[in-house]
């Protein structure tokens, strides 16, 4: 748990010095980097994307998690809560929803903030979770410089939900097989894919509308455990 609470450390450490570059840095400089960091998302999103061995579970992950989602609409209530939180926050900038939002689905939706705690509470193995310390830190650096503080209101929540994978992977240890969280990885990857375009403005994607994708592999996992 000690990783997972580091994680959350470096977030707000990157968050608080993009407060200081940003007064350094020139406009154009930093939409050159946010350029660059976005398209880099876009080709790790790709190339996990592709990881996949089984297309049909990833286009059936998508297209479940977008039905529930959007039925629940919880890009809404995602919404609704980050505009809770930033009447609670002093000195909100305008950005907040956007940034709030932003940065915590780049550091939630990806392999690595499934697979980290997964490995770290299953294996002892910590090197997952310290790679994505180190990732966390950079991307709340560079995108603290465009939203300001929401950055770092992330960290708790980052926190708690690498927390309670932790927890949960010890029940559900009998279910993760290497072929379930190969799978669980290639649709992390997909939304980030999708966040990636978004985030370059080809496309419009409400990405919160798809997070429960996140849960197909193991649904389908479970159900064939149980069934063979």
């Amino acid at each position: 748990m000690i990783f997972i609470l580091f994680n959350a450390i470096g977030i707000i450490i990157g968050g608080w010095l993009s407060e200081v570059l940003a007064h350094r840095i020139r406009k154009e400089q930093l939409l050159a980097v946010l350029l660059i960091v976005n398209l880099s998302m876009l080709v790790v999103g790709l190339q996990g994307a592709m990881e996949t061995s089984n297309t049909i579970l990833l286009i059936l992950s998508g297209a479940i998690g977008a039905l529930i989602g959007t039925g629940l609409d919880l890009d809404g209530k995602f919404k609704n809560f980050t505009i809770y939180l930033k009447r609670l926050m002093k000195k909100a900038d305008e950005q907040f929803v956007q940034g709030f939002i932003t940065v915590f689905m780049i550091q939630c939706v990806g392999s690595m903030a499934i697979l980290g705690p997964m490995n770290l509470r299953l294996h002892g193995d910590s090197e997952i979770i310290i790679f994505k310390i180190f990732l966390d830190f950079i991307s709340s650096l560079i995108y603290g410089m465009k939203f300001g503080k929401s950055v770092m209101a992330t960290a708790p929540f980052v926190f708690a939900y690498e927390a309670i994978i932790y927890a949960l992977s010890g029940g559900i240890e009998a279910f993760l097989t290497p072929t379930m969280t190969s799978e669980l990885s290639a649709v992390g990857s997909l939304l980030i894919l999708g966040m990636s375009l978004d985030l370059l403005g080809i496309i419009k994607l409400k990405v919160v509308n798809f997070l429960p994708a996140i849960l197909v592999p193991l649904v389908y996992d479970v159900i064939l455990t149980v069934f063979n």
